[in-house]
């Protein structure tokens, strides 16, 4: 029999290395993905905090307001940057890796298991390095589940602590909130009408209620109403969080340019994560599992899935929200296998083994080797190359020429992000469309490849022109750089010179 020592340790051990693979896996090399598009505009929601002094909630966004203050206190610690940006997502994905050890759950097997599998999972790592609002979103979804969980086990203060808390930091992220919860109450209700009486009766639930649960509940609402309203500077915030469900749900039906089929989540699923599939199998066994934790969280996690498949509007980042119910699924059957020593369990160890190797296989090549890999899933809608070292010219030339600041930058293209994030030092930018009006004598030009020939016969003084795809599936775009103030000779993509010729310019 092990002392009570020799366990500690190898529970620290095990606490310690998974913690630094967690750090390691999320923190390394941050930034050798180009910035994506979602990136940029979440920075420039910061920026305009800053001015403002709160961040002021649109329903058409589809994105409450935590994860803009959580990246504002980032950028008060640490300054603005993109390693800045990716740092919010990489914190809760370690969270997310490292909650597993809050004991929230009594079976150290799932508990230990889930850690490994979420340190591992490839949507973890990849979109956990991504400053968007997923990676925090999906971290409450866990504390959420286990509020539920916890309250299958045990009905006490520490369930109804984590159910309020996951409720209230995915209320204050993404609207997608409501598919989340829709598809618990079909889970819960797989366990009957009597059970169900029996769980969640008022007296259970009174018995559980306790003083620190009521002031749980007060701080919550408390914080809920003021992010909504901007710490009661915009009081119509809070309105506009009910009214945001109409504006999500016409954009989930119609698609608005992300129209996917609905088997697009099992091909990701197979391309990206292939041991979710098995976690999938399982659920479908888990159904009529007499486990109850397995029957919720099987059909919990077959009708997300379900839904997220519905829903013609498919940004491929939500396979997050997908990914970690059915590693719960293959947590809780490779324990009861294991518990009933069925000779099933080294078919499933094995092949629970080889998906896995795929899954690292899918995480290197995504992640390190080539971020750009535009055949991998997880690639999305993501800036290009070419749109780094454009970035990384201009943004040198207005480092060592802080003069130049003043000059007119005019993001004269349809899809201007994330330019006026990367170029937010500039004092001259300007948001007109090249094809309304062409400001004179601009540092730098970003138009359409239509108004092209129109702003060429415009141009007082000599131009470098480049024309270059500055995002995955979107046509090229013409970028006008003026030619005194930028040496290009070392450039190694299309280039040319237009306007009138040094001699001639005025």
């Amino acid at each position: 029999m092990k002392s009570s020592k020799v366990t500690n340790f190898s529970e620290m051990a095990l606490w310690v290395g998974l913690l630094l693979l967690a750090i390691l896996s999320r923190f390394l090399l941050l930034t050798n993905k180009p910035i994506h598009f979602d990136e940029g505009i979440n920075g420039w929601f910061v920026m305009q905090m800053s001015k403002l002094g709160f961040y002021q909630y649109d329903p058409n966004n589809y994105h409450g307001p935590l994860y803009f203050y959580v990246l504002q206190l980032f950028e008060s610690l640490w300054g603005r940057s993109l390693e800045v940006l990716r740092a919010v997502p990489a914190f809760f994905s370690v969270l997310s890796v490292m909650v597993f050890f809050y004991g929230a759950l009594s079976s150290r097997f799932v508990n230990r298991s889930m850690a490994i599998l979420l340190l591992i999972s490839p949507a973890f790592i990849f979109f956990g390095r991504s400053g968007i609002h997923e990676m925090p979103f999906v971290f409450f979804q866990l504390i959420f589940a286990f509020g539920i969980l916890r309250w299958l086990q045990q009905q006490d203060g520490k369930a109804l602590g984590l159910f309020l808390l996951g409720l209230w930091g995915m209320v204050t992220l993404k609207e997608t909130f409501v598919v989340t919860l829709f598809a618990w109450v079909v889970g819960l209700g797989a366990l009957g009408p009597r059970a169900l009486r029996e769980l969640f009766s008022v007296r259970r639930i009174s018995q559980a209620w306790s003083r620190s649960v009521t002031v749980l509940f007060l701080v919550l609402l408390l914080l809920f109403v003021q992010l909504f309203t901007g710490f009661f500077k915009n009081p119509s915030g809070l309105g506009d969080f009910f009214k945001a469900i109409l504006p999500w749900l016409k954009t989930g039906v119609h698609g608005q340019g992300h129209e996917k089929s609905f088997w697009y989540w099992i091909q990701v699923l197979y391309a990206a994560e292939p041991l979710v599939l098995l976690g999938m199998a399982c659920s479908f066994w888990g159904v009529f599992s007499r486990q109850k934790a397995l029957r919720v969280v099987s059909v919990f996690s077959l009708v997300q899935l379900l839904v997220y498949s519905l829903i013609p509007y498919k940004t491929v980042w939500c396979v997050l929200s997908l990914v970690w119910g059915f590693y719960f699924v293959l947590a809780f059957t490779a324990e009861q296998i294991f518990a009933a020593r069925s000779q099933g369990r080294w078919p499933l160890l094995a092949v629970g083994g080889l998906l896995a190797l795929l899954g690292f296989r899918s995480t290197y090549i995504s992640v390190y080797q080539v971020p750009m890999d535009l055949t991998h899933p997880y690639v999305y809608v993501n800036s290009s190359y070419e749109l780094v070292e454009l970035a990384d010219r201009i943004t040198g030339v207005l480092r060592d020429h802080p003069e130049l600041r003043q000059e007119t930058l005019q993001f004269g293209i349809k899809e201007q992000w994330p330019w006026p994030w990367i170029l937010r030092d500039s004092k001259g930018a300007a948001f007109e469309l090249c094809s309304k009006r062409v400001l004179p004598d601009a540092l730098v030009y970003f138009c359409e490849k239509i108004d092209s020939e129109p702003l060429e016969l415009l141009l007082n003084e000599p131009y470098w022109k480049i024309e270059t795809v500055f995002r995955q599936g979107k046509e090229a775009s013409v970028v006008y750089l003026k030619k005194s103030a930028f040496d290009m000779s070392d450039y190694k993509g299309s280039l040319q010179v237009v306007g009138p010729s040094e001699e001639d310019a005025p």
